[in-house]
């Protein structure tokens, strides 16, 4: 491609334009211009004719036509960075003259491992709309990759992940040290093993995370540090079956403590510590992405989260 970037950028500013960086992301997020249409409640003829327009205006092919879909071209990747950061700016935009008007509404956007549900975000959430009840959120639980994938493409304000990958656009405001931990009933015939050996955890009935999740990463780079193979008897992407497993005495949970934090304090589970690096070094991060102002309701809220998560949980 030997176009300069600034030739990409777009020319009009009006309604009209935006109308179309909106159809742009659309397509670009889902990959097709029949579920764009669907999702914007517009017909598909309309943003197809917008798109080719668009491509004819900055003068590169921005999509490649699949036929099970539409893909970006290398020319289509720069110019989605630039829709992206051109929509979240005037959602911010639009978010802090509200602020300015001291109406207090916005929508907070959030993803999150599921772990971080009940025992941190709910209450969270409540406690944030006490004292601004206006305010709206949207809250996706996703596995720890797609945590950041929210970020990047623009869908989530703030990320809640175990363990996230590093990414350079991505800006972890917290970490908080968690480590996997071997859970079970504390009527469990294990129930007063003090420390485990990761050998002495694969005899017994494991119940363990899909590998999209960010505690099964550390379960497997355990496994290969150790050679020791693990074979689960259930493998799932349901933090509540992890739970219920353990609950249930059927074997022991490999879970980060907080998604049983609520368990562990009334007594209906028993944490117990697995001998591994890997598995000791577990966080659960709290992440934005990077040189991005967030709305002020986003941001008033990752304030709050910092404040609850800051002191003992904090490294």
């Amino acid at each position: 491609m030997d176009r300069d970037l600034p030739s990409l950028m777009p020319k009009a500013r009006d309604a009209q334009h935006l109308t179309v960086l909106r159809y742009f992301h659309e397509v670009a997020r889902t990959g097709s211009i029949r579920e764009a249409g669907d999702n914007l409640n517009v017909a598909s003829s309309a943003i197809s004719r917008q798109i080719s327009k668009l491509e004819a205006e900055v003068g590169e092919v921005l999509f490649e036509r699949l036929p099970r879909g539409m893909k970006l071209t290398a020319a289509g990747e720069i110019y989605s960075e630039y829709v992206v950061d051109s929509l979240l700016a005037l959602r911010r935009l639009g978010s802090e003259i509200q602020q300015l008007r001291n109406m207090k509404r916005g929508t907070v956007r959030i993803a999150a491992i599921e772990g971080m549900i009940g025992s941190f975000l709910s209450p969270l959430v409540s406690a944030f709309r006490q004292e601004y009840p206006e305010i709206n959120f949207q809250l996706l639980v996703a596995s720890a990759a797609d945590v950041t994938t929210q970020l990047l493409s623009g869908t989530a304000d703030i990320g809640l992940a175990f363990n996230a990958p590093a990414l350079d656009k991505i800006e972890y405001r917290l970490r908080i040290k968690d480590p996997v931990m071997a859970i079970m009933a504390p009527s469990y015939e294990l129930c007063t093993v003090e420390q485990f050996e990761l050998k002495e955890i694969a005899k017994c009935p494991i119940a363990i995370p899909v590998t999209t999740f960010g505690i099964r990463n550390l379960i497997d780079q355990a496994c290969r540090e150790s050679k020791v193979p693990m074979v689960p008897t259930l493998e799932t992407n349901s933090i509540e079956a992890l739970r219920a497993f353990a609950k249930n005495r059927d074997g022991i949970s490999l879970l980060h403590t907080y998604a049983v934090r609520k368990e562990l304090e009334n007594g209906e589970l028993i944490a117990r510590p697995i001998r591994s690096a890997a598995l000791t070094g577990g966080t659960i991060d709290l992440c934005v992405l990077s040189e991005r102002l967030l709305p002020v309701a986003a941001k008033e809220f990752l304030t709050l989260a910092e404040e609850k998560l800051t002191g003992v949980y904090a490294i």
